[in-house]
């Protein structure tokens, strides 16, 4: 019955990974979302209800379009993929406290947007921000103990340290990625959210050098950091989580 349960809730994560991902492809393009249906990028052909079920309509296609064979781009099924194992996490750590749950399901699933938009466009919405902002303070009234002047501490010492970094370095990050590691540091805390930016660093790094020494790409290209901001979030969280247990 364990592995039916996680079997399930793995598939029920991937849909709504699934509905992340067209969240984070048409909200920065301000393409609706709500009445225009799902369709193929490259021929426009209106998605059957067949062809929208996750993980399994890639996988029996191939990872192309039904109607035109398209390559279609592996974004879809890893955003899938990630959100389900999340949600197997989630209910692993966190199934006798519901709020809790809610809380870092509601913040993960944002930081999957964030990804998404970012990594399509480098570009990370201010709504999206904002809803992150509301996600974290959500999360951190819901905590056993609350430290709230830890959070603000933490918050203004991230903000102010990468915001003077900004100034220094105008190319070296983004003024949404500020916004980002400063929302995320009111919850994680301080000493968190600095690891949170040397592993994400290092993970950035490498797949710059890995894509520029593999495929030649311009040292010159700027490359999203909000995905690996988010994956180290993540990472970092459920480290601390097995460390206390």
């Amino acid at each position: 019955m364990t592995i039916i349960a996680y079997v399930s809730i793995f598939y029920f994560g991937s849909i709504f990974g699934s509905f992340f991902t067209v969240l984070g492809t048409r909200i920065p393009i301000k393409e609706n979302f709500t009445t225009k249906r799902s369709h193929c990028v490259a021929c426009q052909h209106t998605l059957q209800t067949k062809d929208l079920f996750p993980i399994f309509s890639y996988v029996c296609h191939r990872g192309k379009c039904a109607y035109c064979t398209t390559k279609i781009d592996a974004l879809y099924f890893t955003s899938e993929i990630i959100s389900g194992f999340l949600a197997c996490l989630l209910y692993y750590f966190y199934a006798t406290d519901v709020l809790q749950l809610v809380a870092l399901a509601s913040v993960f699933s944002l930081l999957l947007v964030i990804s998404i938009a970012d990594y399509l466009y480098l570009l990370i919405p201010d709504r999206f921000q904002l809803l992150l902002l509301f996600g974290v303070v959500f999360r951190q009234a819901v905590l056993p103990v609350a430290d709230w002047s830890a959070a603000f501490i933490s918050f203004f010492v991230i903000f102010s340290l990468l915001f003077f970094t900004c100034l220094a370095l105008p190319d070296g990050i983004g003024g949404g990625d500020v916004k980002l590691l400063s929302i995320l540091s009111f919850t994680f805390g301080l000493e968190p959210t600095l690891f949170i930016i040397l592993l994400a660093s290092f993970s950035a790094g490498s797949y710059f050098l890995h894509t520029h020494m593999t495929k030649g790409s311009s040292l010159q290209r700027r490359v999203p950091f909000g995905p690996f901001l988010a994956a180290a979030a993540v990472v970092v969280h459920f480290a601390q989580v097995l460390l206390i247990h």
